[in-house]
């Protein structure tokens, strides 16, 4: 009954924070990931410790509870009931496999609370099912495996490729290399086997290859992927160019373009976008290509969605940022994949609590008003305290909820908050550097209070007559 009392304080006071708990709670689940281990493990077994214990330790970690993974053991310690040496062993032989199929069977679970919430889903296009891909390279690691300690070089400890669902904002399927200089592409023939017919993959030109467009088609799946100059064969265009109209960017086109691969070809629609601005690289247009039919899909709706491709770079960054995707202390490349893959399941959690903040009050005003960094800076610095004082077995209450009534709870929860508790800070303008800066390349480094006096006096001498 105390428990209750604090929990419906919590609601009240912070219902944001009860809202991200309890979405962790009904989505990592101990016997659910427990299962997940069990029948996906090859060679790892576990007795004295737990899967679902060793996730909640990185899970502490993801979510910046706790600063590091020493510190996060010494908060679980009593539970784990292992050494430390034990804790890190597990972690550096973690199967990458285990690692992508926590990430695969949570989304699921996510999905289905996602889709339950009126106005939770995004729409994208209409009748079909997006799916942003992109890469991401590991940031390298502390030389702490013996190997790495006779090299100043950086040490890389893997990379993944990831598909985001552009409808829920979930990380659907997730792919783990350990060689962390091998080229994303190496990896499309595993993503191939994880397509379905249906969907439509949308990537940036390094995805754009003979075999994975091709590929995708055998899957029945279509593509919006902008064209690479050298790794696609195809005939000469067809046709006369014709001008569409105009997209969000610039000027649209398009015309057929034949694709050949290995004695076999296909025809598919190049959408070329004439953009107003140049982009980082300085191209002038793009070349997308796409075997969307003109009734899926106009050319301009091609255009605009592969202009939204950016928002899985965005969920890398947001990785980054606000969670702890990326553990510089963990050399081993099993381990630093197993950290990564627990950080997506954390960002899919987030994901399921922004459905449910969009469902109570709107798509706009949770894109515009709304700051992730501040709520997990509150969920942060209030958790532990929330774990203390809560009995555990509070928490079961939504473990065994549906997706329609743990979708119910959460919209309700979501109603509750205040967003000016959490207001997004708008950036003004960068600006722009002086044109004879200093290299420092004699001088590596100066005074700023030398600099502040020199700078005063120097408008001193200017207003003084």
């Amino acid at each position: 009954m105390l428990s209750q009392t604090i929990l419906d304080r919590y609601a009240s006071a912070c219902p944001g924070v009860l809202l991200v708990v309890a979405t962790f709670e009904h989505l990592l689940q101990p016997q659910r990931l427990d299962q997940i281990f069990v029948e996906t493990a090859k060679r790892q077994y576990h007795r004295e410790l737990l899967f679902s214990e060793l996730v909640a330790v990185m899970n502490a970690v993801a979510t910046r509870t706790h600063q590091s993974v020493h510190s996060a053991y010494q908060a679980h310690k009593k539970k784990l009931g292992v050494s430390p040496a034990a804790l890190y062993a597990k972690l550096n032989h973690m199967e990458p496999g285990i690692s992508s199929q926590i990430v695969r069977q949570t989304a699921i679970d996510a999905r289905a609370v996602i889709e339950a919430m009126p106005g939770g889903a995004l729409k994208i296009l209409d009748g079909l099912r997006v799916f942003y891909l992109d890469g991401n390279h590991l940031a390298c690691t502390e030389h702490r495996p013996k190997v790495t300690r006779v090299t100043r070089e950086g040490v890389l400890p893997g990379q993944s490729l990831a598909l985001l669902d552009a409808q829920t904002g979930l990380v659907d399927q997730l792919i783990l290399c350990e060689d962390g200089h091998s080229q994303e592409r190496s990896m499309l023939p595993q993503l191939l086997t994880l397509i379905d017919a249906g969907m439509t993959i949308c990537a940036d030109r390094n995805f754009c290859t003979s075999m994975f467009l091709f590929g995708l088609a055998d899957r029945g799946a279509t593509f919006v992927i902008r064209q690479h100059a050298s790794t696609l064969t195809y005939e000469e265009p067809t046709g006369k160019r014709q001008r569409i109209g105009r997209s969000k960017t610039g000027m649209v086109y398009e015309q057929t373009l034949k694709l050949t691969h290995m004695g076999r070809k296909m025809s598919v629609r190049r959408i070329t976008v004439e953009l107003d601005k140049p982009t980082g690289s300085g191209d002038k247009q793009i070349h997308i290509l796409t075997n969307l039919t003109q009734e899926q899909a106009t050319a301009v709706q091609v255009a605009d969605v592969y202009q939204t491709r950016w928002t899985i770079e965005g969920a890398f960054q947001q990785m980054t940022d606000v969670l702890c995707c990326e553990v510089r202390t963990l050399g081993y490349p099993k381990a630093a994949l197993f950290a990564f893959a627990v950080a997506v399941l954390a960002y899919n959690t987030y994901a399921v609590v922004k459905a449910a903040l969009r469902a109570a009050h709107g798509e706009t005003k949770i894109a515009n008003e709304f700051s992730d960094y501040h709520l997990v800076n509150d969920v942060s610095q209030t958790y532990v305290g929330m774990r203390i004082i809560v009995e555990p077995r509070e928490w079961q209450r939504y473990h065994g909820l549906t997706s329609i009534k743990m979708a119910s709870q959460l919209v309700q929860l979501a109603q509750k908050i205040d967003l000016k508790r959490y207001p997004k800070k708008k950036r003004g303008p960068k600006k722009p550097r002086p044109a004879n800066r200093k290299s420092g390349a004699k001088n590596h480094h100066v005074s700023t209070a030398r600099l502040l006096k020199a700078e005063k006096t120097k408008k001193l001498k200017i207003d003084t007559p």
